[in-house]
């Protein structure tokens, strides 16, 4: 039994310089979203950092001749957020995005003053909602309690359920991005040292139960994603790297009870090896 309560969406990290792997070129990416789209998908996930996917986003749903989308969108702290969305709105041919977040967190008076623009931006009527992204839980609540955030982007994945269980209870719309681990959960490893790309640097690598962890989706990657699925943020984003992986949402279904109980397990053993505030171990202070 299909279990997609969660809306699927497309994201558009890897068209960019910024992508940890499976860069896409321009004519690469603008396919994958005509072939995401014809797939079902009315959700695209983008930021002013990924530089030229907003581009594509746009020219790929001009040469579609369709524009039935849901744009999420995110900016960097002040002093320059303005600029940008200015800018992100100019790339995508739009008048307004319906998701626009704060891409990471910043130290105050930096952060009040972040989130004091995106709220007059959304006043403007150049963002339907307002968000955070990559936001540690403290600093997420401490966020939530003094402006009218809707959303969180954060990644949700068997690598990474660092204060889920937590953050479901705060009634945010979460945006779960990287289901597949950043692809380490792909299904195409089956052992850790396999890995030699930029993903070598995140933290989970070295725990001795992510080998555990790779055991069980190696060559299954139907189970990695059905487990981030189960959880039911209010979306998934799925970045794709070749035209088969959208159909991977097809292969979505209920995980056995055992076996659910064992990945959560493991999720979240390797979630509290790390100090880590983020999947990155990215010092955002």
């Amino acid at each position: 039994m299909k279990i997609l309560k969660s809306e699927s969406v497309m994201g558009l990290w890897n068209f960019s310089a910024t992508s940890f792997h499976d860069k896409l070129s321009p004519k690469e990416g603008k396919n994958l979203i005509k072939i995401a789209y014809r797939a079902g998908i009315r959700c695209f996930d983008t930021a002013f950092s990924y530089q030229e996917a907003s581009s594509c986003l746009y020219s790929a749903l001009k040469e579609l001749g369709k524009d039935d989308v849901c744009i999420i969108s995110k900016v960097m702290p002040v002093p320059t957020i303005r600029k940008k969305v200015e800018t992100e709105l100019r790339r995508l041919g739009r008048d307004y995005l319906d998701v626009l977040l704060l891409h990471w967190p910043t130290a105050a008076p930096q952060l009040s003053e972040s989130l004091a623009e995106l709220s007059k931006i959304k006043e403007e009527g150049k963002a339907k909602s307002i968000g955070v992204s990559n936001f540690p839980l403290p600093l997420l609540i401490w966020c939530k309690d003094r402006f009218p955030i809707e959303y969180h982007e954060r990644p949700l994945s068997l690598i990474w359920s660092k204060d889920w269980e937590e953050e479901k209870l705060l009634g945010l719309k979460t945006i779960a991005y990287s289901p597949l681990g950043m692809g380490l959960l792909s299904g195409k490893y089956e052992k850790a040292d396999e890995i030699q790309d930029r993903r070598r640097t995140l933290p989970m690598l070295s725990s001795q139960i992510f080998q555990e962890l790779l055991n069980e989706v190696y060559k299954k990657p139907e189970i990695a994603l059905s487990w981030v699925y189960e959880e039911e943020p209010w979306a998934v984003v799925s970045g794709f790297s070749s035209p088969e992986q959208p159909q991977l949402l097809n292969k979505i279904e209920h995980i056995d009870t055992e076996l659910k109980k064992k990945l959560t397990r493991l999720a979240d053993e390797i979630s509290k090896e790390t100090n880590a505030d983020n999947i990155f171990a990215h010092r955002w202070m």
